[in-house]
C-alpha cells in the first residue's frame, strides 16, 4: 500500500523541516509556506489525503485556506487539522465553522499529530467499506 499525501502549510521554514521529518515515515509530505502557495499547488492537480495546517500565515491565512478549499466537492473526505500557538477559543471556533477537523495547540507532541492523522484516515476507509 502507498504512503498517503500529507500537505503541510506552514510559514516557519523550521517547523515545516521539523514537521516532515517526523511524519515523513508514515507520509509522503508536500511542504507549501502559506496558503496560496498550497492552493496554487492544488490547482496543478495535486490533491492531498491531509492536510496539517497553521493558522497565522502570510499572504492567506489558514481559516481563508480552509475557507478556499471546503468549496471544492473532492475536498468534502480530506481531512484538514489547524496548528497554532493562539490558545484562545475564538480561533478553534472559526477554524472549526470554516470546516477544520481537528485543532492542536503549539507546542506539541509530533506522535500525537501522526496518530490524528492516521485515526482520520482509519475512520474514512471504514465509511468506504
Amino acid at each position: 500500500m502507498s504512503k498517503k499525501t500529507i500537505l503541510l502549510i506552514d510559514d516557519q521554514p523550521v517547523m515545516g523541516i521539523l514537521l516532515k521529518s517526523k511524519l515523513e515515515n508514515d507520509f509522503n509530505v508536500e511542504i507549501k509556506h502559506n496558503g496560496q502557495e498550497a492552493i496554487t499547488w492544488i490547482m496543478e492537480g495535486n490533491i492531498p489525503d491531509g492536510v496539517v495546517l497553521d493558522l497565522n500565515m502570510p499572504e492567506m491565512n489558514g481559516v481563508e485556506f480552509i475557507r478556499e478549499v471546503r468549496k471544492f466537492n473532492y475536498f468534502d473526505k480530506v481531512p484538514l487539522i489547524v496548528l497554532s500557538g493562539e490558545e484562545g477559543v475564538n480561533s478553534r471556533i472559526e477554524a472549526f465553522q470554516e470546516g477544520a477537523d481537528d485543532f492542536l495547540i503549539k507546542p506539541f507532541n509530533p506522535a500525537e499529530l501522526t496518530v490524528r492523522i492516521n485515526r482520520f484516515f482509519d475512520r474514512y476507509n471504514f465509511h468506504q467499506k
